[in-house]
């Protein structure tokens, strides 16, 4: 439960920073003088920024889940370490056999 409120928390951090990102974009564009920010609408400066924000929030996603999978690897490699790879691949194949869910069921109705 840790993991998925740090990982609730770096999704606030992210939108954050989303918004940060657009103001910056907003102030970059100002401070690049007069004539170019009477060049270009704001509409257009709107869409660039939201483009940009748009662009940094899915490679934060994608940052997020490789995380994401990492964390489930370095979790997986932990318990098979915990029980060994032969017990694991032995609990995994008996697993299928008669249905994940089961499975779990029935491990957790033994575990108490």
């Amino acid at each position: 439960m840790g993991m998925l409120r740090d990982e609730v928390s770096r999704e606030q951090q992210a939108k954050k920073c989303l918004e940060q990102t657009l103001r910056l974009v907003h102030l970059r564009m100002v401070f690049q003088g007069l004539e170019e920010c009477a060049m270009v609408s704001k509409l257009e400066r709107e869409r660039s920024a939201l483009a940009a924000a748009e662009k940094e929030l899915e490679e934060r996603r994608q940052k997020l889940a490789e995380l994401e999978r990492e964390e489930a690897e370095r979790e997986l490699n932990r318990l098979i370490k915990k029980v060994g790879q032969d017990t694991a691949i032995a609990l995994l194949e008996l697993a299928v056999k008669v249905k994940p869910k089961v499975a779990i069921s029935a491990l957790e109705k033994l575990g108490g």
